[in-house]
């Protein structure tokens, strides 16, 4: 037979070829050199059975991921890394960790879009948004302080005494943690001394009393009715810029009497007037963390006898302090805390009040008892809460996923703390608290509230991957019963915060560093929502009518819940540019 190319022979072969070189056919055949096939030269067969393996196992992959899918239709699997956001900003990048509230949007497919178009400004959209006049929007003490003033000129820019008595009585009666960081009684010694002669004082302590009024000032400004006032507002940001100047003069970043407490003021002033950039306080707080670490405030005092009785409690209240503000910047930048808990030794301040301490004291007294209130309990009791948040964010956050057995360990342990929070801070609902001063109600739901946030962090990976897995519901009901709890706070909290109501003499909730525990709490339950629409309701198997039932009406009052939170982010939103952005989201879920 003729096998030449033009034959009819050769071309039944070609129709059979496997297109290979030599093909099957002339292999089989034996006339490998009569074969014309010209495609890829010297593939063996056994590497054409390489890749036949190769297809059938991709195939079978596709085979079980279409019989899981008929069990439970989903448009993409749950990730099984939990590795946070990486955000694009002006041309940088911004990461955020698994438990901020941008990285719960990640998973709810309706509002990607949203934020993908939103995180990406035009080139004509940023010239416009520009403003002619630039004001320094980062932390003063660091961009600021360009020009720089005499003592002289810093001294003549107090107020007249009877304005600085006012501020200062307000900021003294006004029951803010940072209190914690003064002892009244030496305080108002020295107050009365500075006026006798006030160009004696040092800098260190100038820097200090600026503070002071800066941060009475912004509570001012934080109140109700003290937001639209103009002269309190520019008041709050001139002693914010001259206590950031005597800071300044002072070289923050040596040790020195009153440094630390200035600055961690400075801080919280800084938290105030940054109400939709966390950066800044984030950056100050790493700041203050190094210096005060220079400065030994991470161990505990009574290593070095040469620091006093009283000193070494102070040295405690401040580090205590730093470190709730820490944890609360953090949470809300996303990141982890700067303060290393790990290589401190410092104790626990003991439950005392300001007349319990003495200067001249060669032995502290013994703590009052957990159920005695002092200005200490509330501080020292969050701290535990947040010290147990900050734990769990770095294990979820980790490199390496946590075994949930081990999440099941931490969820035990955070229960049993909070059976340990003491009776004056236990919380209670408002209707059960009408006989509660304000300062109380707040503290109790600062620490519930970080409570409930802890709550999230810990379970909120599962609320979708107990779609796949129904040993993972355990945590779903966690992750969204917290979540509920918050909101139904912030309802609460709001409608009392009215003028007139129960906390109408302060909007302090609403503040930058406790608002991310509802922006948090919206966002779960947006992706609950979006779970049951993706999951729940799209199953192929079918569902008993009960069942749906109980989803849609679930479904419902989540819905209903959502919608009054949005209400809330709405009224604040010409407040507040997260604010308004929080409320665009929700309307999208």
């Amino acid at each position: 037979m003729d096998y030449s190319p033009g034959s009819d022979a050769n071309a039944i072969l070609r129709l059979k070829c496997n297109r290979l070189h030599p093909c099957d056919n002339c292999m089989k055949h034996n006339r490998t050199y009569l074969c014309h096939y010209t495609g890829p030269r010297g593939m063996s067969k056994t590497e054409s059975q390489s890749i036949q393996n190769h297809i059938q196992t991709l195939e079978a992959r596709i085979q079980q991921l279409s019989a899981a899918d008929s069990q439970l239709e989903r448009s993409e699997p749950p990730p099984k890394d939990y590795t946070g956001t990486m955000i694009l900003d002006q041309g940088g990048t911004r990461y955020l960790n698994p438990t901020h509230w941008q990285s719960v949007l990640e998973e709810i497919a309706e509002v990607k879009a949203y934020l993908q178009h939103d995180q990406d400004p035009s080139p004509e959209e940023d010239l416009e948004e520009e403003p002619s006049g630039k004001q320094v929007s980062g932390p003063v003490l660091l961009l600021g302080n360009q020009i720089s003033s005499t003592g002289a000129d810093l001294l003549a820019a107090l107020p007249v005494r009877s304005v600085a008595d006012r501020l200062v009585s307000f900021y003294l009666n006004c029951k803010e943690s940072t209190l914690v960081i003064m002892h009244i009684p030496t305080f108002a010694k020295e107050y009365a001394e500075f006026w006798k002669k006030p160009e004696e004082a040092s800098i260190n302590w100038l820097a200090y009393l600026y503070s002071i009024l800066c941060s009475s000032t912004g509570l001012h400004l934080f109140s109700a009715s003290g937001r639209a006032d103009g002269d309190l507002a520019e008041a709050f940001d001139e002693y914010h810029r001259l206590a950031s100047q005597c800071l300044a003069r002072s070289d923050y970043t040596t040790p020195g009497r009153y440094k630390m407490e200035a600055l961690l003021l400075n801080i919280a002033s800084e938290i105030l007037r940054s109400s939709d950039t966390h950066i800044g306080p984030s950056v100050l707080l790493g700041l203050a963390t190094r210096l005060a670490m220079h400065s030994g405030y991470h161990r505990d005092p009574r290593h070095y006898g040469e620091i006093s009785v009283f000193d070494g409690e102070m040295r405690r209240r401040v580090w205590m302090c730093l470190s709730l503000l820490d944890h609360y910047i953090s949470l809300q930048a996303g990141l982890p805390p700067s303060t290393p808990q790990a290589q401190s030794d410092c104790e626990e301040p003991r439950n005392l009040n300001d007349n319990d301490l003495d200067p001249s004291a060669t032995a502290l007294p013994p703590s009052r008892p957990p159920g005695e209130k002092t200005p200490i309990l509330f501080p020292a009791t969050l701290n535990r809460v947040m010290f147990a948040c900050a734990d769990i964010i770095r294990r979820v956050s980790a490199v390496e996923s946590i075994p949930y057995r081990e999440v099941l360990r931490l969820d035990q342990n955070l229960h049993e703390l909070s059976g340990t929070i003491p009776p004056p801070l236990r919380f209670s609902p408002l209707a059960e608290s009408i006989a509660d001063a304000p300062s109380t109600i707040m503290d109790r739901y600062n620490i519930d509230l970080m409570y409930q946030k802890a709550r999230c962090d810990l379970h909120r990976r599962y609320l979708t991957q107990c779609r796949l897995d129904p040993a993972y519901a355990y945590s779903r009901r966690q992750c969204l019963d917290g979540a509920r709890t918050v909101l139904q706070h912030q309802s609460d909290i709001f409608d009392a915060s009215s003028p007139g109501g129960q906390l109408g003499y302060t909007s302090f909730f609403f503040a930058p560093c406790v608002i991310m525990h509802f922006r948090v709490a919206a966002m779960i339950v947006s992706l609950e929502i979006s779970c049951q629409s993706r999951y729940d309701l799209k199953q192929k198997q079918p569902m008993p009518s009960r069942a749906r039932q109980e989803i849609l009406a679930e479904r419902e009052q989540l819905s209903r819940e959502l919608e009054r939170s949005f209400n809330i982010w709405k009224h604040l939103s010409q407040k507040s540019n997260e604010a308004l952005k929080t409320a665009q989201l929700c309307m999208l879920c």
